[in-house]
């Protein structure tokens, strides 16, 4: 990889046959197409997934490839206590292995740069947390609605005959209801409202009258208890304003792959700042900064806007009518207390207090004139390993000569719109000076490692969806060779072709990789027998140690019972010996013959027990040699 550069972003799911898969991505710039870009690394098929597994598969595996670690500048990941495990992890490890290279150009001091959890994941669970703080039971009436209609034709059919009465329109279904899709909650919640009329006549009217369904389902129960609760209505049209007003557009925003690491803070500051003005009083957050703005008490009511004033959208407000005093008290509680837990969750876990984020504001095109932009990239440059002492001193210089220079507005804007940044800075690293050499050195480096910096985890999600179109039911024996080429194929495609095949340029690499691909294939298949056969050889040895360990066992076994009979053969040596002397004494000639039968039958069975420890001996021995061998 020739970029000076690279951010590795991964993520965990489980996949078709129950395994987890870990999906790796490269985030860096691209000398070919003088961009930032994404690009596909591999898939790991993990059955145990703790921090240590992963990062270990993960180093194992970028090691292997002779991908150089310390080029990594950080870990583009969700928020789960596992990944920022990982993270320290390979914080650390990076560190070590930058301590061992001497060279200039190396940092020792410096490991990962924490730019935090991406902040989709982080924006989500804030409005997660709002809704499960609540009563409305949205999330399983809307769950029970799909689930209703999902493997039943008959009830499909008999809501689209109900639906063309009413209307003359076509009937549409409730899409399933999942939080972790955060760009499908708006759109379901806003069909929901749209097909209420016909909801409430097929479930209110038309099933009760048809006696289709039992009175006592569960399910039905749920569905015909949300929809004769006058709030429900108000819930939704609020949760659908919420998503409209705040959540959409930034989360549509993070989705891009272009680069957006200069403009996070300041898309954090403005959801702040919208989130704020939604309930907060105008006057405290009227001309205020953002700092003021942020120390504003927002869960005391007195700070908070009346009732009337409340940001609940129109359409939510007309549904008031339809409800009772106290439920109307009881829903403006509840907004208050969504606004002050969405507010709370997203100033917790949003970046807004990294200054490194709010240097990163410079690098943008109407930035370059401020004051503070120089100490800005001067921090910057001083915060990214790949920057050595003399490319800081550089940084400088360079800063001054961009900030002079007389760059068109063609270069940034397109049609009242921006160009992508890294469009903006291939330009400026194309200016020359008078001899012809190239104007900046440093800052490309610079630039081009700080834009590689990942924004958001939506580019390893999308991965996952086209996953799901290679990874079916009817083809869960996929090894996992084939389904890193499926992936590597369709990113190739991406890259070289912008998705269209024909495009791909065919080039004489091309050419003779398709050649040369059966005999690839050919001594792959020959590298897996020899696998297949060593492992073999292996257990084949195994087994036979394991034989010659166990005989080794029973004969050691066997000398230790042959040595204690020799201590009681010689007892019974010793025992025919004294009294054969005592009978000699004594001239009891009987005793004397009783005595000399011990000694002799002793003396043979001694000389037994020596003849089969020395046998013993032997085959120990023996066995020893093989193990050496």
């Amino acid at each position: 990889m020739k970029a000076p550069g690279f951010t590795l972003i991964f993520d965990e799911t489980i996949v078709v046959g129950v395994r987890k898969q870990l999906d790796l991505h490269f985030r860096y710039w691209c000398e070919r197409k003088q961009e930032i870009v994404v690009r596909y690394y591999k898939s790991i098929f993990l059955g145990h997934a703790t921090a240590e597994v992963l990062f270990r598969n993960m180093i194992d595996a970028l090691r292997a490839d002779g991908v150089d670690i310390t080029k990594m500048l950080m870990l583009g990941r969700d928020n789960p206590n596992v990944n920022k495990a990982i993270e320290r992890m390979m914080d650390k490890e990076i560190r070590l292995e930058r301590e061992k290279q001497s060279s200039s150009t190396i940092k020792l001091n410096i490991g990962l740069i924490h730019i935090g959890s991406c902040p989709l994941h982080l924006i989500h669970n804030s409005f997660k947390r709002g809704i499960d703080n609540t009563d409305w039971s949205i999330e399983g009436f809307l769950d029970h609605l799909d689930s209703w209609f999902r493997r039943s034709p008959s009830r499909r059919e008999d809501y689209l005959k109900i639906t063309k009465n009413l209307s003359n329109e076509t009937g549409k279904f409730i899409r399933r209801f999942i939080m972790a899709r955060w760009l499908n909650a708006g759109p379901i919640i806003e069909r929901t409202i749209e097909q209420w009329t016909h909801l409430n006549e097929y479930f209110l009217r038309f099933i009760p009258s048809s006696r289709k369904i039992s009175p006592n389902n569960h399910r039905y129960i749920q569905i015909r208890t949300m929809l004769e609760t006058k709030s429900t209505l108000t819930h939704l049209n609020f949760l659908l304003f919420l998503y409209h007003n705040i959540y959409e557009q930034i989360l549509l925003w993070f989705q891009q792959s272009q680069p957006l690491i200069h403009l996070l803070y300041d898309e954090c500051e403005q959801l702040i700042r919208r989130l704020f003005s939604c309930f907060i009083n105008e006057d405290l957050i009227k001309n205020k900064s953002f700092s003021e703005i942020m120390n504003i008490s927002f869960h005391n009511q007195v700070n908070q806007k009346c009732d009337t004033s409340l940001e609940i959208g129109e359409a939510t407000r007309r549904t008031l009518i339809n409800v009772s005093e106290e439920e109307s008290k009881c829903f403006f509680l509840d907004i208050r207390n969504f606004y002050s837990l969405i507010t709370e969750e997203l100033l917790r876990t949003l970046p807004l207090n990294n200054h490194l984020l709010r240097h990163f504001r410079c690098l943008h095109p109407t930035m370059r004139h401020s004051d503070a932009s120089h100490i800005s990239i001067m921090n910057i440059a001083r915060s990214f390993p790949q920057m050595n002492v003399p490319d800081i001193d550089r940084i400088t210089a360079e800063w001054y000569i961009y900030q002079n220079e007389q760059i068109p507005s063609e270069w940034y804007e397109k049609m009242n719109k921006y160009h992508a940044i890294d469009y903006y800075w291939k330009h400026v690293f194309t200016l020359k000076t008078n001899t012809g050499t190239d104007k900046f050195i440093a800052l490309p480096k610079l630039v081009k490692c700080v834009f590689a910096l990942s924004h958001g985890n939506a580019d390893v999600e999308r991965g996952f969806s086209e996953n799901a179109f290679l990874l079916t039911d009817d083809r869960s024996l996929l090894s996992d060779a084939s389904i890193n080429g499926l992936r590597s194929t369709r990113d190739g495609v991406k890259f070289f072709g912008n998705g269209k095949p024909h495009e791909v340029p065919i080039t004489k690499a091309l050419i003779d990789s398709v050649r040369d691909a059966h005999s690839r294939y050919c001594i792959d298949l020959e590298k897996q027998q020899e696998a297949v056969l060593a492992k073999a050889n292996l257990e084949k040895e195994q087994i036979e140690k394991d034989i010659v360990k166990e005989k080794q066992k029973d004969l050691y076994d066997e000398q230790n019972s042959l040595h204690k009979s020799l201590t009681n053969i010689q007892q019974m040596i010793d025992e025919g010996t004294e009294r054969l002397a005592k009978a000699v004494s004594s001239k009891q000639f009987e005793e004397i013959e009783t005595a000399l039968l011990l000694i002799e039958g002793g003396s043979k069975k001694l000389a037994a027990t020596n003849t089969h420890i020395t046998y013993n001996t032997n085959q120990i021995n023996q066995l020893r040699k093989k193990q050496k061998k």
